[in-house]
């Protein structure tokens, strides 16, 4: 395989990558990408907590109705004429109601306690949505100074595309599309050079067979990182 095309061509990619990596790296990119996860969640957190007062909500409602039908119930037992009724009844009669107030008085602590948690998940979506609007007026000036360092860069990005596009037509198609699906897997530099007996890139130690081939063949993939190493 004809090496110097394609090594001229990495050695413009390889400027290119350590632009794209500095971008990505920026103080403002970062920031923006965590004030991002950040609007992120509290969006996730907001609909979580809607569901949850809407579940609580719904519960209240039940209780009111369970609470309207006991006192109802209650009302009618006590406009029983006790004049009418047997000792049995009457002592019947007495214990339902002592029920009745029972069931009222735990219906009750059970709406306030509902009372309470509505207004608990109430404040916290408040204070999700706060931070949602915090992080998202954040970003919008984080973002705008990342995009001006990005105009920047721009012009030295176009040009170093437009090298590379020029210098592919140098290199055979087939090295190309070897290179551009490392490219695509992450693995950068593709081609890297024997260093002693390890390879270029991860410095992994290669074996006898490995050199062997790589001295008869000028290249050799390594087992270990990926990278297509050679020796001139």
């Amino acid at each position: 395989m004809e090496l110097n095309a394609i090594l001229a061509y990495q050695d413009v990619d390889k400027q290119l990558f350590n632009l794209e990596k500095d971008l990505a790296k920026n103080p403002y990119k970062l920031k923006c990408n965590a004030l991002n996860q950040t609007a992120k969640d509290s969006q996730v957190k907001s609909s979580q907590l809607e569901e949850q007062a809407g579940s609580i909500l719904s519960e209240m409602e039940e209780l009111k109705k369970t609470i309207s039908s006991t006192k109802k119930h209650g009302e009618e037992l006590l406009k029983k004429d006790v004049t009418k009724l047997s000792a049995d009844e009457i002592s019947e009669n007495l214990a339902t109601k002592d029920k009745v107030l029972q069931n009222l008085s735990l219906l009750d602590k059970r709406l306030t306690k509902l009372a309470e948690s509505i207004n608990q998940v109430l404040a916290e979506f408040n204070k999700t949505i706060k931070n949602y609007n915090e992080a998202k007026a954040q970003y919008q000036k984080y973002k705008a100074a990342y995009d001006e360092v990005a105009k920047q860069q721009q012009p030295k990005i176009d040009a170093l595309k437009g090298q590379l596009q020029n210098l592919a037509k140098t290199v055979p198609q087939e090295t190309m599309e070897i290179y551009n699906k490392k490219r695509a897997d992450k693995i950068f530099p593709v081609f890297v050079e024997v260093m002693g007996n390890n390879c270029g890139r991860c410095r992994m130690e290669l074996s006898a067979s490995a050199l062997s081939k790589l001295k008869s063949e000028h290249i050799l993939t390594c087992e270990n990182c990926r990278s297509i190493i050679y020796s001139k």
